[in-house]
């Protein structure tokens, strides 16, 4: 049996359609607090009438973790697991937050892992865990953490977490991890790389200068399914389809929902007197900022990543990121027509 943390999520809910098509009996771990509705509205934009009846077949057990006794239990009846549990922010509050669940929560899993004899474990990494380095014109699986003010506090738990994983390697645990760029798939515009659609749909005029790796959430899935199927354990692979600019990515969603596509150029004083603002309106509303600091400074930064490795590994070919945009419009007029 399967193993899945983060099932609730964007990249879990697709990797538990994809153990689905394979016809995989699923073990799902879920919080108290998490809701399956997104998971659920996904099995059922990908496979109509028969959702029902494939998401019913997964086991949902709740637990957490960041909870050791939740977790021996279920994990003595698996022998695979996919790790995609994890929190992604960019705002300096949420970092102890993020250290907690993403190092420390994936030192518990391999932990557990190693006691109960799990065959396969796959680990969900990020390229923000590749970290910066200023003289990198093109980051590959062979690039070195180097500790840096460019790091963000995510690439730092993300980086710490692979540690984890590294570590449960020299004692044992047959692993693999993926980096996964910007993914971008179907699921509700509220999740924190979708949020980009739904600023876009209500109307943007500028753009930032800088470039990023996307990928949408159905490859992710697929790679992580192969690599453990293929035995293709004991190293890592940067998991992503295209090179993109903003400026193109942002007119690519904008010509995809018919509005306006933003047109003005950021400049890099824009940016710094952005986020600043931004923080001081956080402090007086009480909020949270739109713009941080990280997220201002990487919208500007170019960042290329290499993925021939995967290529080779398992012979995929990525969806184009016109597609996956397509794809995650559709499922969000999907979640409107069927409300």
């Amino acid at each position: 049996m399967v193993f899945v943390t983060g099932g609730t999520g964007l990249l879990g809910a697709h990797v538990l359609v994809e153990l689905s098509k394979r016809g995989q009996p699923i073990l799902a771990l879920k919080r108290n607090s998490s809701s399956t509705k997104m998971t659920e509205a996904i099995f059922q934009y990908f496979f109509k009438d028969q959702s029902e009846a494939l998401f019913n077949q997964i086991e949902w057990v709740e637990g957490n973790i960041l909870d050791v006794n939740s977790l021996k239990s279920p994990l003595q009846r698996c022998n695979i697991v996919y790790h995609c549990a994890g929190k992604v922010s960019f705002h300096k509050r949420d970092f102890h937050a993020m250290m907690k669940i993403n190092k420390e929560g994936t030192a518990n899993m391999v932990n557990v892992a190693l006691s109960v004899g799990i065959e396969k474990f796959c680990h969900v990494s990020s390229t923000a865990a590749i970290g910066r380095d200023v003289k990198t014109l093109l980051y590959t699986e062979e690039n070195k953490w180097q500790t840096s003010n460019e790091n963000s506090n995510y690439a730092v738990s993300k980086y710490s977490a692979e540690m984890e994983v590294w570590r449960s390697k020299e004692e044992g645990l047959n692993v693999t991890i993926v980096n996964p760029s910007v993914i971008i798939g179907a699921g509700f515009w509220t999740e924190s790389s979708l949020e980009i659609f739904d600023t876009v749909s209500k109307g943007l005029k500028y753009y930032p200068s800088g470039m990023n790796a996307f990928v949408d959430a159905r490859d992710v899935a697929y790679c992580m399914v192969e690599l453990v199927e293929k035995n293709k354990m004991g190293d890592r692979y940067l998991t992503i389809s295209q090179n993109v600019f903003f400026k193109d990515l942002l007119s690519t969603i904008a010509t995809k929902m018919s509005v306006k596509k933003p047109s003005v150029a950021v400049k890099p004083w824009m940016v710094e007197l952005g986020w600043r603002l931004e923080k001081i309106k956080a402090i007086i509303f009480a909020r949270k900022p739109k713009i941080t600091k990280e997220t201002a400074r990487s919208a500007m930064s170019i960042s290329k990543y290499n993925n021939q490795k995967i290529k080779t590994a398992i012979g995929i070919d990525f969806i184009p990121i016109e597609d996956a945009i397509e794809n995650a419009i559709s499922f969000h007029d999907f979640i409107k027509n069927n409300k």
